[in-house]
């Protein structure tokens, strides 16, 4: 017999399609078989009672499992089929593909919701394991209470999505408890029926918002503390009824719109599965808030504004992520660069209008400047459209953190005991909250988010799609060669 010099572990576990492990080598049953995925279990995180899982361990093997059953039965499944029947029905040369994405999606639903797969799975999430290195492995069903198994190649991939779906969900929790945090925080306002896209105008003195879990708890904290850092700057104007941010010098801007959303735990799932890095650490759009303002002139005055503020700093911005598509050139940059330039003026002290009208010089080398910097480290995403007009940036906002030092869980504002913390000894940490911050005009932000394959809900199916395909290949395959058309489609589609 050939000897197995190494064993592999190059490359990234969601490209596989079946599984080889080493500790299933020589296993001649079911019984040794269940011993050694104890085993394998124990390596990944889980605690054995001597060699077997305990009642409670097992259970939470399962949660895993009802996790990434319940992802991908009630959300990325219906999600991707609404969106092939409506491509499928445009009739264009793409069709075909698109009818058999959609039957390939109902297989793989009935597949994973009944049948004996499913039953198999729901006895015991340990039987995953066995399913998904049946190929190398064929006797480890040998001596099952229900009688000898023989795997099915459909159900031994199937298995191994299921599998590489709890990765990415015990990822989640366990690359970063900061992630792990606003993932059951956003469960927790799921569960209480409130959404994740409008927190800027959630009452954040609202109990029902704190969340019991620790974890959640801080991240609320943190959440709290940026708007309430925000809301120093962000004001309604009750006479023009409309949002402004001042700069706190002079300077305001007018706000159309200022949309707040917290990455929803589905969306953290899809973005670990399309991204190269696979770790939540990855994750740094926790946050995304959105200012829409008025006119386009306004978008560098607010930029800089908000870095006068000090919501925007050097060392807590990702130099990477700092990407302007609202201006095309620099000549068509001048215009905001000239506003900025007077409104700067004006901060300083130095004039009426009339007197602070910058050289046209100085506006167009400013211009070119100005629109170098803000392309310069920009980083392309295949799944977005090309007409996105924006101004964005990453940032880490650093938020401080307070703790009863005898029970150790987080102080909560508005609180008797949070309202004490200067009084009485705490123990402060200093953490930060992940956002992605956006400024576009109203034209701009239509064009660019809620039409043709700009649409939000477009590019969102096309991040879904390529999941499905890392997860479910060759049970399902629908991938990057297969965009250009869909791109065209979806333009017509959200158009």
């Amino acid at each position: 017999m050939q000897q197995e010099l190494y064993h592999e572990i190059f490359g990234s576990i969601l490209d596989r399609s079946e599984m080889t492990p080493y500790m299933l080598l020589n296993c001649d049953g079911y019984d040794v078989a269940i011993s050694q995925t104890n085993r394998m279990l124990a390596n990944r995180g889980f605690d054995l009672e001597g060699s077997d899982l305990s009642d409670g361990e097992l259970q939470r093997a399962e949660t895993y499992v009802k996790q990434a059953l319940s992802f991908l039965l009630g959300w990325l499944f219906p999600t991707l089929e609404r969106q092939f029947v409506e491509l499928a029905s445009l009739g264009s040369s793409a069709s075909p593909s698109y009818v058999a994405a959609m039957d390939s999606v109902s297989k793989l639903s009935e597949l994973l919701a009944e049948g004996p797969f499913a039953r198999l799975v729901a006895e015991d999430p340990r039987h995953l394991f066995l399913l998904a290195s049946s190929a190398k492995y064929p006797n480890l069903f040998k001596g099952y209470p229900e009688g000898d198994i023989t795997v099915p190649r459909q159900w031994r991939l199937a298995a191994c999505a299921v599998l590489k779906m709890c990765h990415l969900i015990k990822s989640v929790e366990e690359d970063s408890q900061d992630i792990n945090g606003y993932s059951r925080f956003g469960l927790h306002l799921e569960s209480k029926g409130i959404g994740l896209t409008d927190l800027w105008s959630l009452d954040w003195n609202d109990p029902a918002l704190v969340p019991d879990d620790e974890n959640a708890r801080i991240a609320y904290v943190k959440v709290r503390a940026f708007f309430r850092k925000l809301g120093q700057s962000v004001v309604y104007d009750d006479r023009r009824r409309t949002w402004v941010f001042a700069s706190g010098d002079g300077v305001r801007v007018d706000i159309v719109d200022l949309k707040a959303r917290l990455k929803s735990p589905e969306s953290m799932f899809s973005k670990l599965g399309k991204d190269s890095e696979e770790t939540a650490t990855s994750i740094r759009d926790i946050l995304a808030l959105t200012f829409i303002i008025r006119n386009r002139e306004d978008s560098l005055t607010l930029f800089h504004a908000l870095q006068k503020r000090g919501v925007i700093l050097q060392e807590n911005t990702r130099s990477t992520s700092i990407t302007q598509t609202l201006f095309a050139s620099p000549q068509d940059m001048r215009e905001a660069v000239r506003e900025l330039m007077i409104n700067l003026a004006r901060s300083e002290g130095l004039g009426e209008a009339e007197d602070t009208e910058p050289d046209a010089g100085e506006v167009r080398e400013q211009a070119e400047r100005f629109y170098a910097a803000l392309g310069a480290h920009a980083v392309a995403n295949p799944f977005t459209a090309d007409r996105h007009r924006k101004i964005q940036c990453k940032i880490g906002v650093s938020v401080p953190v307070h703790f009863d030092p005898a029970s150790g869980r987080v102080l909560i504002p508005g609180t008797e005991a949070y309202g004490r913390r200067f009084l009485e000894r705490v123990v402060t940490s200093q953490q930060t909250l992940p956002v992605e911050l956006r400024i576009s005009d109203r034209a701009s932000w239509e064009e660019s988010e809620q039409r043709g394959e700009a649409h939000h809900e477009a590019y969102k199916f096309r991040q879904l799609a390529t999941l499905a395909d890392r997860l479910f290949k060759p049970l399902f395959s629908f991938g990057e060669y297969a965009f250009a058309q869909l791109r065209e489609d979806q333009e017509k589609l959200f158009g």
